[in-house]
């Protein structure tokens, strides 16, 4: 950014910012025992929170305006929610979102409209789990319970009766339930000092209307905990029982290269997921990629892979299009895998299957700081799946560094990849239409630390083509600016600015700047750019993280911006300068006014 009286630029990494368009306005903080008020705006209210490790808490949210939705963000500023609710206190649109912190630190409540803005109460209480009770159970006997207020509760407030079952390593199970005043639902999983982790789930078993029924191998042997719930939450009695599931026909074995011919109908046994399935047996190589795919016209079709241990390892629905399922399976351990070819639910008809071996794609080649390379998409090119493919490119990068990937053609839908040359590639940053052009990609990668980094340049589409690749390091972040009421500043957005990936701006570069109000104090912006369509925002720092509650586009004109404001308190707040296209640059000034 050029200035000729302040410099102000983005205090932010690209990868913590939130979306523009999605931002949420900081109204302080809230404790435990206490209620407040607030309203939605446009985007909804953030409350801090500190917590301590295992300190229950239950936010309730009641609004006669709209249909509200609760988020809990960490202390870690990740803008993925820890939990959220949307209905959960089961009495109209009203939420009640449970939590228990695994660490200590300053938690984010979110209160949001899933509807118009609207006001809404908001009281935050101390809230312990329900003690987990639970009741043996053995095979072949019919169990009788209830989901009543009694009952078990989970973190969400999901009421349950649980039981346990004791299996040896491979023994297979299949467990039961009907009922008729609740659509009930099994789980079975393991309870480490409370935790419950899901090891197999089932809510409609095929064939048995809203009953469940849900087939699960013992990976290890031990103690393993069986949750029957409801669905809807209503309470009712139901029936559980524990058998032998039925022996699992011996899989066919499966040449790599050679396609199968076969057909599922009503003398097809049942497979590992309770549904019919034709099994198949595939040795495979640690590391080495296999590319399995399924055919068919009468039916939807559905891939399920297990290991030696009967753990599923990977499933896929209509990767291969027109409801055909195609996966890329890349083996951590060598051994005996097993293929399951099955409908989306039981199914009729023909189908064709094939595995086939992936080559390892080329060494991918080095792409230096400021280097633009010419590239090309052929059918040569290393697999993803089915006809995609990428090539590949590498750097090496220091932690913390502020890189900028772009990828340009005219010939394809572009994307980009970006993650750690060690082990099998995990994407840690990707982009489509990151230049806001068309199909150009642009992704902004904050370096986590030190080492050598993959760069995957492929398409969205399968398409194949010619593209321009472009790997720039936009320097150390700089310092944040400030400004003072009754200032303009005259600026400069340039490709040095940071950018904004998501959101309504997507793609635009911005600069901020900080500023100090006190409560109540009325404030213009007025934000004029030859050259772009100015877009201004005004919001507040919490953390590593900007929320703004306020924005205009063209407020002054067709292109200038002029936005009125005021300040909820005493504190330091933040404007931002942007454009409503992405890649505008050029010059701008930005006025600053207290207003009667």
């Amino acid at each position: 950014m050029r200035h000729s009286l302040l410099a102000a630029v983005s205090v932010l990494a690209i990868l913590s910012a939130p979306a523009l368009a999605n931002a949420q306005a900081d109204s302080g903080s809230v404790r435990v025992g206490q209620s407040v008020s607030g309203n939605t705006d446009d985007d909804g209210r953030d409350y801090t929170l500190t917590l301590h490790a295992g300190d229950g808490i239950e936010v309730i949210m009641r609004s006669d305006d709209i249909d509200s939705l609760l988020e809990i963000y960490g202390p870690s500023d990740s803008e993925e929610p820890l939990a959220m609710d949307d209905d959960g206190l089961g009495d109209g649109l009203h939420s009640r979102l449970r939590f228990m912190p695994s660490e200590s630190g300053t938690y984010r409540i979110r209160a949001k409209s899933l509807s118009e803005a609207g006001n809404f109460s908001l009281s935050v209480q101390r809230w312990r789990p329900t003690p987990v009770r639970s009741v043996n159970i053995s095979r072949g006997r019919e169990v009788r319970g209830q989901i009543n207020n009694r009952s078990s509760q989970d973190n969400d407030g999901n009421k349950f009766q649980q039981y346990r079952l004791n299996l040896s390593q491979g023994e297979r199970v299949a467990i039961k339930v009907e009922a008729n005043d609740i659509d009930p639902i099994v789980r079975i999983g393991r309870e480490t000092n409370g935790v419950f982790e899901e090891l197999g789930v089932n809510d409609d078993a095929p064939g048995a209307g809203l009953n469940s029924q849900l087939n699960f191998s013992a990976p290890t042997s031990g103690t393993y905990a069986i949750r029957v719930g409801s669905v809807s939450g209503s309470d009712g009695p139901f029936t559980i029982t524990v058998e032998d599931a039925a022996p699992l026909t011996p899989p066919t074995p499966i040449v790599i290269g050679e396609s199968v011919a076969g057909e599922l109908s009503d003398k097809t046994p049942t497979g590992m997921s309770g549904v019919r399935a034709d099994r198949y047996a595939l040795p495979v190589v640690e590391g080495q990629a296999y590319e399995i795919t399924m055919t068919g016209d009468d039916f939807d079709a559905f891939l399920n892979v297990y290991d030696e241990a009967g753990t599923e390892v990977a499933s896929d629905d209509d990767s291969a299009g027109d409801l055909n399922p195609s996966l890329l399976l890349t083996p951590k351990t060598s051994g005996t895998y097993i293929i399951e070819a099955r409908g989306l639910s039981d199914a009729n008809g023909a189908y064709t299957l094939e595995v086939e071996s992936v080559e390892p794609p080329p060494p991918p080649q080095p792409l230096a700081m400021g280097q633009e390379v010419e590239g090309e998409l052929t059918d040569d090119d290393a697999r993803l799946k089915g006809n995609a493919r990428f090539d590949g490119y590498s750097f090496t990068a220091t932690e913390g560094q502020r890189l900028q990937i772009t990828m340009t053609s005219s010939e394809f839908d572009a994307v980009l990849e970006v993650g750690k040359a060690e082990g099998t590639f995990e994407a840690l940053a990707s982009d489509d239409d990151g230049m806001g052009q068309g199909t150009n990609a642009r992704l902004t990668f904050d370096v986590p630390e030190d080492g050598e980094y993959i760069i995957r340049a492929q398409s969205f589409d399968d398409g194949r083509g010619a593209y321009q690749l472009r790997l720039t390091d936009r320097g150390p972040e700089p310092e944040s600016g400030s400004l003072l009421i009754g200032s303009t500043v005259r600026g400069s957005l340039g490709e040095n600015d940071n950018t904004s990936n998501e959101g309504r701006f997507g793609g635009g570069y911005y600069d901020d700047y900080t500023f100090a109000a006190r409560k109540d104090e009325k404030l213009r912006f007025i934000l004029v750019a030859p050259k772009f369509d100015a877009v201004v925002l005004v919001g507040q720092k919490s953390g590593s993280s900007t929320s703004f509650s306020k924005q205009d586009d063209d407020g002054l004109s067709d292109t200038h911006s002029r936005l009125i404001w005021t300040a909820p308190r005493d504190g330091d707040y933040v404007v931002r300068v942007t454009s409503f296209g992405p890649n505008a640059t050029g010059d701008y000034s930005l006025i600053v006014e207290r207003q009667p």
